[in-house]
């Protein structure tokens, strides 16, 4: 029992030691994200639609907001592709906007692409996207859903600059029932956080041992 207690604070120190190192990895990822000269980010990071009982007649509107987070200015395109069943798929209409420009009215499917969209390092636009749900469709499409994936692409001026993607998802369902959400990416700020208190409860506790027996040994001494 005397050893445990003699070997317990360094296991509790090496343990600390261990969970600062990966919070320093997940640091050093960061910061090399953040250093990225060409770097995009979306706002919604995941999912831009998630509608249950769509209807006839409704619509949904949201906001893009596409920043350059990146060290060098860049263009950008973005584009749809299905990911689920055509048949509502076909049939939903599709409106965006950037400020008070109109970039595109139609059906959702005959969207190609967006034309190319500068964006400037630091600075950011909103796209205001919009999804109708046809009036004149009978019943034949209850119960449907619709999936489909925002895909936006940045490329920097330079040819020898990187090219990255990054996907917004969509998901419409006419029959009320809920969808369930698809796989959401993981929380490296809250993980980060998450480690560096157990780290310090950890090494706190180490200290705390090691005091105490020092002053156990101080006693019998006497």
């Amino acid at each position: 029992m005397k050893k445990l207690f003699q070997i317990l604070p360094l296991l509790l120190l090496l343990g600390c030691m261990s969970l600062f190192s990966v919070t320093s990895a997940f640091a050093d990822d960061e910061s090399t994200a953040e250093n990225n000269e060409i770097n995009i980010s979306l706002s919604p990071e995941e999912t831009l639609f998630d509608i249950t009982n769509m209807k006839p007649g409704d619509w949904a509107p949201r906001t893009i907001t596409v920043k350059n987070i990146g060290s060098k200015d860049f263009d950008y395109l973005m584009q749809i592709q299905n990911s689920g069943d055509e048949m509502l798929f076909n049939e939903l209409l599709l409106e965006i906007k950037a400020a008070d420009e109109e970039l595109y009215q139609d059906k959702l499917a005959d969207f190609k692409s967006l034309p190319i969209r500068k964006l400037a390092t630091g600075n950011e636009e909103n796209l205001d996207v919009t999804i109708r749900f046809p009036e004149h469709l009978g019943n034949e499409f209850q119960g449907l859903h619709a999936s489909f994936d925002f895909i936006f692409t940045a490329e920097g001026n330079d040819s020898e600059t990187e090219t990255v993607q990054e996907v917004m998802v969509g998901k419409i369902d006419s029959s009320g029932s809920p969808m369930s959400g698809g796989p959401r990416l993981p929380d490296s700020t809250t993980n980060l956080v998450n480690f560096m208190l157990i780290g310090g409860a950890l090494g706190v506790a180490g200290i705390v041992l090691i005091i105490i027996i020092y002053y156990r040994r101080l006693r019998f001494v006497q």
